[in-house]
């Protein structure tokens, strides 16, 4: 028998737990449900390490993998804002809840079409720390103004699909971390965290979050200065030839 089903199961186990996160979400049970998406984020991180460890890594993990992530960092985690906060606002709520699934399905498409163009960091949030970051604001036990977590619900849906780069820790890569947008994000997580402890996981996701938005912005505009300097340098170099 072939050793795949060892590293499928974790990854089924991935989807097991977002579909009962689901579940919980519809009785009620919000923390529960919070914590089974934590468990499938776990199960998530480990397939990868159980496939390569087993050297049974092959296209059947790929897909399972992608259809569990969007059950339970997607599909769930709408649920889930949608159970313990926004049903409150009716149409306004269940619409950026249902994004999330939506948003999350085609941020992982593209990332199977693109997995040997894209390396050195994540092309739009990863699906999981929209996952994460939805579990742990409910674990925090507060609850924002609901205009604003209707506008951060979409803000998550926008990023998964965005071409914000996020560090993946797997290597080298072209770009540059910038020390200011990081000192900015700790300071952030800092700040939350002084002000309500509970929020400390919820307040790291954000400041992942922020860091990404910030520090693209500043490659980008690292790039067109450099760009700019370059046209001009070959601009310069043409009148004097003239």
């Amino acid at each position: 028998m072939s050793k795949s089903w060892i590293a499928n199961a974790v990854t089924a186990t991935n989807a097991l737990f977002g579909g009962l996160s689901i579940m919980m979400s519809i009785e009620g049970n919000f923390k529960t449900a919070a914590v089974f998406i934590l468990i499938a984020m776990v199960a998530d991180a480990l397939d990868g390490r159980v496939a390569r460890a087993l050297h049974t890594a092959g296209p059947m993990g790929v897909e399972l993998d992608s259809l569990s992530d969007d059950i339970s960092f997607g599909i769930a985690a709408g649920a889930l804002m949608y159970a313990y906060q926004l049903h409150e606002l009716g149409p306004v709520g269940f619409i950026p809840c249902a994004l999330l699934g939506t948003f999350c399905a085609f941020r992982l498409a593209r990332f199977n079409v693109k997995v040997t163009s894209v390396h050195g960091y994540f092309e739009g949030l990863p699906c999981p720390t929209t996952g994460v970051i939805v579990a742990a604001y409910v674990l925090s036990g507060i609850k924002i103004w609901n205009w604003l977590a209707v506008l951060c619900v979409l803000l998550l849906a926008f990023l998964m699909v965005s071409e914000i780069h996020y560090p993946d820790n797997k290597g080298a890569s072209a770009d540059q971390l910038h020390l200011p947008a990081l000192l900015i994000c700790f300071a952030f997580f800092i700040i939350c965290t002084i002000f309500y402890w509970p929020v400390w996981a919820a307040a790291l996701c954000a400041g992942y979050i922020m860091f990404g938005m910030m520090n693209t912005f500043l490659n980008r505009r690292k790039a067109k200065r450099k760009a700019k300097r370059t046209r001009k340098t070959a601009g310069e170099n043409g009148e004097g030839k003239e």
